[in-house]
């Protein structure tokens, strides 16, 4: 206990004797420190917020999930009955395309024996 109490008192003696001193531009040695003490305060202060936003921002997803998967899966149904719908107009219309392909082919051969 002797000790832990002597070195304590030189501890305190030599942090008081090396705060009194200055540099050449006559800055403590305290200034430095506490400006970087200063700046992470300031940045663990951002972060804090940061993280706070993050949760809030995750916690609104969240909510917003149900909803937004029972929009898409209607966007899925909406798709498939328009598919549906339109097929038989696509169906003609291939048909159609088949006709005049062979009616050019038809055509072209026609040609080729006159």
């Amino acid at each position: 206990m002797k000790h832990f109490l002597l070195g304590s008192v030189l501890g305190a003696t030599a942090g008081l004797i090396f705060s009194c001193m200055k540099d050449d531009k006559g800055n403590r040695p305290g200034k430095p420190l506490k400006v970087e003490f200063d700046g992470l305060k300031h940045d663990t202060q951002s972060f804090t917020c940061a993280l706070k936003k993050t949760k809030q921002a995750s916690q609104e997803l969240n909510a917003q999930m149900p909803e937004a998967q029972r929009i898409i899966s209607d966007m899925g149904d909406d798709i498939e009955k328009y598919s549906r719908h339109i097929q038989p107009t696509v169906d003609r219309l291939k048909q159609k395309g088949e006709e005049m392909n062979q009616d050019l082919e038809n055509l072209a051969s026609d040609n080729k024996k006159a």
